[in-house]
């Protein structure tokens, strides 16, 4: 299965040219043009030797792509945001997590928005197998056009596969869904764009709530017109993990994107 939604989130990512953030301009929702397609493409590469020692040295090598595209019709948006990220360390093995994240975005222009979700995720550093959620709600665009503020509330059901020490876990959870977002243009050529999520649901099983707060958080300086060079951030708080595991974890890419429309 795992290797399954790998080569679907490769295809999906390669075909087009990846916390989720749209990285396209949100000028999309409110635009009086249609019938057309939008997105970017980017990719980040880091390596360095920071876990070497005296006696051996450890190469860390990490890449990630990301491609948003989203269709824009009379009235709605249907998004595609997907994602895959490798990295080694040393000899060890090559690790990959990714994500792809469907969503439509009905009367698109309006205050008020419904919209509908699904997402399909896999993180083998987690010991993650299989992340799967259905889910909708209502987006209210607070800001639209050149600076675009909004914010969103609704639920979901998540389905979870883990490798636990001795054997696998599932678990299948009803979740309340809050986000909240900005895309802020600082300067002619310096974008913000910046995402948080929190999500709730209660686990009858141990008759606790289990909590999740994610975002992530991106500097963009123009280049040209469709190249852009960024540094992005993400960063995960699970306060009840499923499987033994830290419950903060973060990560800083610096690379580049490429808009097309």
């Amino acid at each position: 299965m795992k290797q399954l939604i790998f080569f679907i989130l490769f295809i999906i990512s390669w075909a087009s040219a990846s916390a989720q953030i749209l990285k396209v301009d949100k000028d999309f929702l409110a635009t009086d043009s249609s019938n057309y397609f939008t997105g970017v493409i980017d990719a980040t590469f880091a390596i360095n030797n920071r876990s070497s020692t005296a006696e051996k040295q450890n190469v860390y090598i990490g890449a990630n792509n990301n491609v948003d595209v989203v269709y824009i019709a009379e009235q709605s948006a249907t998004v595609l945001i997907s994602g895959l990220n490798y990295f080694k360390i040393g000899d060890g093995p090559l690790i990959y997590n990714g994500t792809a994240h469907l969503r439509e975005i009905f009367r698109r222009a309006a205050t008020l928005t419904p919209e509908v979700y699904g997402q399909v995720q896999f993180d083998e550093s987690r010991n993650m197998e299989l992340r799967w959620l259905l889910g909708g709600g209502y987006r209210w665009n607070i800001l639209q056009k050149q600076n675009s503020l909004y914010m969103g509330l609704g639920l979901f059901r998540e389905y979870e596969r883990w490798n636990g020490t001795e054997e696998k876990i599932e678990k299948e959870l009803w979740k309340l869904n809050t986000y909240f977002s900005a895309d802020v243009k600082l300067t002619p050529t310096t974008n913000v764009n910046a995402i948080i999520y929190f999500q709730s649901g209660n686990d009858s099983a141990i008759d606790v709530f289990r909590n999740r707060v994610s975002g992530q958080l991106e500097f963009k300086n123009a280049l040209t017109d469709q190249f852009k060079i960024k540094m992005t951030s993400n960063f995960l708080l699970d306060d009840k993990p499923i499987i033994p595991l830290n419950k903060f974890i973060y990560e800083v890419y610096f690379g580049v994107e490429y808009a097309f429309n």
